[in-house]
């Protein structure tokens, strides 16, 4: 038997109502289930109270969610991508398709749901790197530090208390859900729920940094683990320092060797675009190269098998060239 394509969009998924799913239910839902289904509906949140309604909602059988939550690592393809300059690969933690298919579905809501910080640029839609950095253009001095081993530093009590953040209230559906979102104790790299809620535990940091931005007239933006601070005149000799104290009492360890700062008249990059100057832009290597992909692509000497990777290219570099 196949299930029909689920239509994430219903936060009750194939249950479609609160009052469908409750039906459902029958005789498994505990007494005030029900109303607290229909308050996570009210307010957008997928219903997830037990594993009796998250098996009503996607199908799937309760022994399958169990699975998930007490042989989890069996619901994971993890495999390593080689980072270049000799560093360690980054270990990927993809989940299989019935668990990617819940945090998907699970994703998709938070996100719409959640209020995202305004200086916070990863993993929102709309929103991008160079959008990021966009915000620094016409700097003069950029500092920028990498948190180390971002998603695996983000703890099953961050996850718990990022849920309850957007509205669900500490029980068994939050003890669920925490075991659906987490690998190893902490978000897996390669979850599509991991993001939205690394954003939710980061508010409080982005809005620590928001202030010290603001009380040395700087500009501070974060996408992802990647904090960036940028500003005018003279760099203040504190703010790298304060910024580091803020991250590290936040329960964060930042990558030293990506503590990066630079004051004209060296060039500005922020996200790997240039900042100085009136608008963001290619660097001056990567826009010959691009120069090289549109020659030969014209020339038609661009073979079948590189040619998604050079339209990419090509694409990337006209949506910086528009902003």
């Amino acid at each position: 038997m196949r299930f029909p394509h689920p239509d994430f969009s219903e936060v009750c998924l194939f249950a479609q109502s609160p009052d469908i799913l409750i039906k459902g239910l029958g005789g498994w839902a505990e007494d005030d289930e029900p109303q607290i289904i229909r308050d996570y509906y009210a307010q957008g949140l997928p219903p997830v109270t037990s594993v009796a309604s998250l098996s009503v909602m996607t199908g799937l059988n309760p022994g399958f969610i169990w699975s998930i939550c007490t042989r989890t690592r069996k619901h994971y393809r993890i495999f390593p991508i080689p980072k270049g300059n000799g560093s360690p690969p980054r270990m990927i933690n993809a989940p299989k398709v019935g668990l990617k298919a819940i945090q998907s579905w699970l994703s998709l809501h938070w996100v719409a749901k959640y209020d995202h910080h305004p200086n916070s640029f990863g993993f929102i839609p709309g929103k991008s790197h160079a959008h990021a950095a966009k915000c620094h253009v016409g700097a003069e001095w950029v500092i920028s530090v990498d948190i180390e081993n971002f998603f695996p530093s983000i703890n099953e009590e961050r996850v718990l208390q990022a849920l309850l953040i957007l509205g669900y209230a500490a029980g068994q559906g939050t003890n669920l859900l925490t075991k659906l979102l987490c690998l190893d104790g902490a978000l897996p790299q390669g979850s599509p729920a991991s993001p939205v809620i690394s954003n939710v535990v980061l508010r409080s940091l982005d809005e620590r940094l928001t202030a010290l931005a603001m009380e040395a007239g700087a500009v501070f933006t974060r996408y992802a683990d990647d904090i960036v601070f940028s500003g005018k005149g003279k760099l203040p000799d504190d703010l790298l320092g304060n910024a580091l104290t803020e991250i590290a009492s936040d329960g964060w360890t930042v990558a030293n060797d990506k503590v990066y700062s630079s004051s004209l008249p060296a060039r500005l990059k922020v996200h790997g675009l240039l900042v100085h100057g009136p608008s963001v832009r290619l660097t001056k290597g990567y826009r010959n190269r691009v120069r090289a992909y549109r020659h030969l692509l014209s020339q038609g000497k661009i073979s079948q098998e590189d040619l998604k990777s050079v339209l990419g290219h090509i694409s990337y570099a006209d949506f910086v060239e528009r902003l």
